[in-house]
């Protein structure tokens, strides 16, 4: 009986640290960008998906958005993040973190610009 208990609290354990470790689901910003639901941080030099899905969010966020989406954060996507960055009132730093990613979903979703 007692390997049974032991068993059962090893495994609750396990399980509660499973879920607590698990990264939260990402609000994704709408439908209109579906590369993925990853915000990860992100500066110059990254090139992935999630870059794709910034630059995606970055056009929708801002009148005249140009940006091609090639998943590579170059100089033209570091320009776009400081200029939103700067519109939405964030440090224009154009490093990509959560503060940032919260604006961009939000303007994302939204039938309006932020800039």
């Amino acid at each position: 009986m007692k390997r049974i208990t032991a068993a059962l609290g090893v495994a609750a354990l396990a399980l509660s640290i499973g879920v607590a470790a698990a990264p939260a689901a990402s609000a994704q910003a709408s439908s209109r960008c579906n590369y993925t639901s990853s915000e990860p941080f992100l500066s110059v030099g990254d090139s992935s998906t999630a870059v794709k899905q910034l630059q995606c969010e970055l056009y929708y966020s801002m009148k005249s958005s140009n940006l091609t989406r090639d998943g590579i954060f170059g100089n033209g996507t570091l320009s776009e993040v400081k200029r939103f960055q700067g519109c939405v009132g964030l440090k224009p730093d154009g490093l990509v973190g959560p503060n940032t990613w919260a604006q961009l979903n939000k303007w994302t979703a939204s039938s309006g610009y932020a800039c």
